[in-house]
């Protein structure tokens, strides 16, 4: 895999202010705005009266198809929100040939880097499709105006650098990466230098200063345009901590706030790896992710039980090869968890 990290580029972007105000000023009509029934009301005003709207309510890639009769009569199609949002923004977009603008509500998740789609199929988690925005664009006024911990989240989708290229470092040293991802030093290198930028920008992050948004940005930017810049290939931009992430919401049907249940993947993640895992746990809640089971409507029990069937369900999901398919978590280690996640 011979890739130059600097030949890989983002989608266009852009940062300013009252953004939403101009859509009707250059998106093609007629146009449907894809967002949550609940952030609609804050964003209404901003449009012109009756614009046209869908409320993301499932992401079951047989629930959107469903819809798609819905979405037919539009020419272009907004994503207003979350990650559900740009997602089923980027369904629609792929399955009836739609323009595509992107307007993130918050940092908590990389999704609108990515041209794929990430759906569930009987709750298990399928990256398909193909959308290219014509912009992506951030209104500081809208970011400064989402709850700080759900900006703060979006660290989840940088920190996880560390642990996926730790599971691609161990799948090589013991002959397991796949033949069409081998082990590619460049690409790791580079994932590792963005996570290590956020780690040392902690406090910027959490003031969720120009500097930090931009940190999380670049590394957005990064994890998106690297999945098909390298030929869909994850192996630098996520793994356990993604899979525990994977293995939750597939054992509880609880939809998270995806950094939060990300970065205690991390943490656990870190923990099978013997690497870093109390510097990681301490920059997470110096951010300010609260990772406790129960501050994502979980319980210990939940995530123990998830953690004891991890083996199985990467293999039988056929996920990428790492610690998770061979670490056996036991009594001790879940203890262990427990303890540091709760900070005794």
């Amino acid at each position: 895999m011979t890739v130059n990290p600097q030949d890989i580029k983002a989608f266009p972007t852009v940062f300013g202010r009252d953004l939403l105000a101009e859509v009707p000023n250059f998106v093609a009509s007629p146009f449907l705005v894809v967002t949550m029934e609940d952030l609609w009301p804050h964003f209404e005003a901003q449009f012109p009266r009756d614009t046209p709207v869908w409320f993301v309510r499932s992401m079951e890639r047989s629930d959107l198809e469903a819809s798609l009769p819905q979405i037919q009569p539009y020419s272009s199609v907004i994503g207003l929100g979350g990650g559900q949002a740009i997602d089923a923004a980027k369904y629609f977009a792929w399955r009836l040939g739609l323009k595509l603008h992107q307007f993130p509500t918050s940092l908590s998740v990389d999704a609108m880097y990515g041209q794929r789609s990430g759906v569930r199929d009987n709750q298990i988690v399928r990256y398909v499709g193909w959308a290219i925005p014509e912009c992506i664009y951030f209104d500081y006024g809208i970011l400064e105006a989402t709850p700080k911990h759900i900006n703060h989240a979006g660290i989840g989708d940088v920190f996880c650098f560390f642990t996926g290229v730790w599971d691609w470092q161990y799948a090589d040293q013991i002959g397991r990466c796949e033949p069409r991802w081998p082990y590619n030093e460049g690409l790791a290198s580079h994932s590792l230098k963005l996570a290590e930028a956020a780690l040392q920008g902690k406090q910027a992050i959490h003031d969720l200063t120009p500097a930090g948004i931009n940190l999380i940005i670049d590394a957005f930017k990064w994890g998106g345009a690297s999945y098909h810049g390298t030929g869909w290939c994850p192996r630098h931009i996520e793994g356990v901590e993604h899979f525990i992430f994977y293995a939750l919401e597939a054992r509880t049907g609880i939809k998270f706030l995806h950094g939060q249940s990300v970065c205690l993947g991390l943490i656990a993640g870190a923990m099978m790896h013997d690497r870093r895992a109390e510097e990681l746990r301490q920059a997470v809640a110096q951010i300010g992710v609260d990772i406790r089971p129960e501050s994502m409507g979980l319980t210990w029990e939940d995530v123990d039980a998830t953690l004891h069937g991890l083996r199985a369900f990467v293999r039988e999901n056929n996920l990428p090869y790492g610690i998770a398919h061979d670490f056996p978590v036991d009594r001790t280690f879940l203890d262990h968890l427990r303890r540091s996640v709760e900070g005794s």
